[in-house]
């Protein structure tokens, strides 16, 4: 009996210590909550559902703590057990549990409890105008979700994504290199963060020969430091990484490739930085442009896209607003500047966005406005955030980060396939306002970009060795300088792009070498073309020819029109640096027509440049002429592109 009594007295106890004991952790849990400590107070209030299943207050403030950890699947589980309980939400707790609905892809399932929040709710409510905007991301995700875009993404697999987050791919505009920010194992300084994620590191992969992404590895000092880094814009070339340090706020590196080599971040200092916080920055693909965000003073919302015009000494303008359209009185980010020269990718979490932050896109006008922008809508978007998109020149592949359900991490880096839409007719898209309701039948997106793409190797012509040397792109109507690049000085490897509706000249320099020239016509409606290009440089010496490609006659006549004149300059340039060089011109046409008349053309053509010279003051003893007519092809006559090649003015170095 009194065995029995005790057992009894112990269960008892044990019964009545269970309260206690949820109520102690409930207790520590608000505690937590006062000073926004979500993830411990989350573990307190799992700790008092131990005790006692049926805590109505664990499950609605362990939600609320969920949800601010992004933990959006626990968080709709534990409210969903509140609201069963017959609980009253707070309105931030049902914003939040409205949120984390969204989040989870059931905008659905909160639009109601939005509509009813913002009845109740005043215009004068401190909350009025968030709820206002969720309830705009709610319906707009609504409709997109039910007409999606014909596009497949793709998780880019476990070759490059791992465990652990992986964010922020950048590319070249080849797809030949692709860098990103990862939270794993090996980190420079071996480092654990706050969040037990070890400190961010930047990696690179590249493309092998049968197009499939190399392991990839730690990029390594200088770019990694014991802190954290992460990249966020590579130029289109590959060139020139930008990359995010906590410091001063939050500011913008910058760092170049020699070689194999990174060399050390510099900060880029004003007019760029601020002591406010700059997290982005993208580079025009003729580097003469460049797109950061800041939420400084002055703008249209927290965050703003700025742009700077690179000036004739190097340094950058002063920063514009891009304004409206763009810009919002709410945040944009992540800019990207496609190689075509007109079409800027953005995020923004504008009541447009299907929530949080949407990709959008807009295009450079002819009178440097910007067209309203338009979302790349569901399933690119989310109901989460979708930001840092980049994509390739070509158009057909788009890398992001996303937190979806094949994810291996928190985060992975995703390939968006533009092919299909690519392969359908473009429709032109409806004016967007700000708070535009998004139709019930989307416009498909299509995006087909008008550009030339020009790779190659730059050697010497002799030993076959890679050259840095200087590549200046001219447009030959304007007689402006649309870029100047350098080619890689361990491999000689440069890409340039070339957008569509120009007369491109190209002129690559380097010291103790002769410049090799190029023409290419890019029309306005060619489309997208990628151009194989290897040159070879010859060193000054006697006999060395050099082809002026970007001499221009009228036709069947010796007049040389005036995108000519870029390329005269040069060889006037020449002609100066170089005081005791004598040169010989020499005419050549194709095939059609007389051997006499084409050696008559020839020569007058030739002789068009030698006076062009000597007007400009070389000594006429430093020059001489002569025409070939047809006699020394360089190329078949059988195609138009021969012939054009034939038809030419050579300078022979004597």
């Amino acid at each position: 009996m009194r065995i029995t009594l005790l057992v009894a007295s112990v269960m008892g106890w044990g019964l009545y210590s269970q309260p206690q004991r949820a109520e102690r952790h409930l207790r520590k849990a608000a505690e937590l909550m006062q000073v926004e400590d979500y993830a411990n107070a989350l573990g307190e209030y799992e700790n008092a559902l131990t005790y006692n299943p049926f805590s109505s207050e664990a499950y609605l403030n362990g939600g609320y703590c969920a949800w601010r950890l992004r933990q959006n699947k626990k968080a709709v589980e534990y409210f969903q057990k509140a609201e069963q309980m017959g609980v009253n939400f707070p309105p931030r707790f049902t914003l939040a549990y409205a949120d984390a609905l969204q989040r989870v892809g059931q905008p659905t399932k909160a639009l109601p409890l939005i509509e009813k929040l913002l009845s109740q709710l005043k215009p004068s409510d401190p909350m009025y105008e968030r709820v206002r905007v969720t309830h705009h991301h709610l319906r707009n995700a609504e409709k997109l979700m039910q007409n999606p875009q014909k596009i497949q993404i793709t998780n880019i697999g476990p070759v490059l994504n791992s465990p652990y987050p992986d964010y922020a791919p950048v590319i070249s505009a080849d797809e030949s290199v692709l860098l990103f920010t990862s939270r794993r194992p090996g980190s420079t300084g071996g480092k654990v963060a706050g969040d037990g994620l070890y400190y961010e590191d930047i990696y690179i992969s590249e493309k092998d020969a049968a197009g499939k992404w190399t392991p990839p590895r730690n990029i390594g000092a200088p770019l990694n430091t014991p802190v954290h880094d992460a990249c966020v814009a590579l130029s289109a070339d590959g060139q020139t990484l930008f990359l995010f340090n906590s410091e001063n706020g939050g500011d913008i590196f910058i760092s170049r490739l020699k070689g194999t080599k990174w060399l050390s971040p510099k900060n880029m200092g004003s007019p760029i930085n601020s002591k406010y916080w700059e997290p982005s920055v993208c580079l025009s693909a003729d580097e003469r442009t460049l797109f950061f965000v800041s939420d400084r003073p002055g703008g249209l919302g927290g965050r703003d896209i700025y742009m700077c015009r690179r000036l004739p000494n190097g340094k950058w303008s002063q920063p514009i607003n891009l304004g409206p359209p763009v810009n919002t009185p709410y945040d944009e980010d992540g800019p990207f500047f496609h190689p075509d020269g007109k079409t800027l990718f953005y995020s923004s979490n504008s009541p447009n966005s299907m929530g949080g932050f949407d990709i959008f896109r807009t295009e450079l006008l002819s009178d440097s406005t910007w067209a309203p922008p338009v979302n790349l809508g569901y399933p690119i978007n989310t109901p989460g955030d979708e930001i840092y998109f980049v994509l390739s020149a070509s158009g057909l592949h788009g890398y992001y980060a996303s937190e979806r359900e094949d994810s291996y991490g928190e985060k992975d880096i995703y390939l968006v396939d533009f092919s299909t839409l690519q392969k359908e007719e473009p429709k032109i898209e409806a004016k967007q306002e700000e708070e535009v309701e998004v139709t019930s039948e989307p416009t498909q997106i299509t995006f087909r970009p008008n550009l030339t793409l020009v790779t190659g190797i730059i050697y010497d012509a002799e030993t076959k060795d890679p050259l840095e040397a200087t590549i200046t792109l001219i447009d030959n109507l304007k007689g402006d300088t649309v870029a100047v690049l350098t080619s890689n000085a361990a491999t000689g490897k440069y890409l340039i792009s070339l957008p569509a509706g120009r007369n491109y000249g190209l002129a690559v320099t380097a010291p103790g070498y002769a410049f090799h020239s190029e023409n290419f016509v890019v029309e306005a409606s060619q489309g997208y073309r990628e151009v194989r290009k290897d040159i070879g440089l010859n060193k000054y010496k006697s006999g060395t020819t050099i082809v002026l490609r970007n001499i221009f006659f009228d036709f069947d006549k010796a007049t040389l029109r005036p995108e000519s004149k870029a390329e005269l300059e040069r060889v006037y340039q020449l002609l100066m640096q170089n005081p005791n060089m004598k040169i010989r011109l020499a005419g050549h046409t194709d095939n059609v027509g007389s051997d006499e008349y084409n050696q008559r053309l020839s020569e007058s053509r030739a002789k068009a440049v030698y006076e062009y010279l000597i007007q400009r003051g070389i000594s006429p003893g430093r020059l001489s002429y002569v025409g070939y007519g047809e006699s020394k092809p360089i190329d078949t006559n059988e195609t138009e592109e021969g012939r054009q090649n034939n038809r030419r003015v050579e300078l022979e170095i004597l």
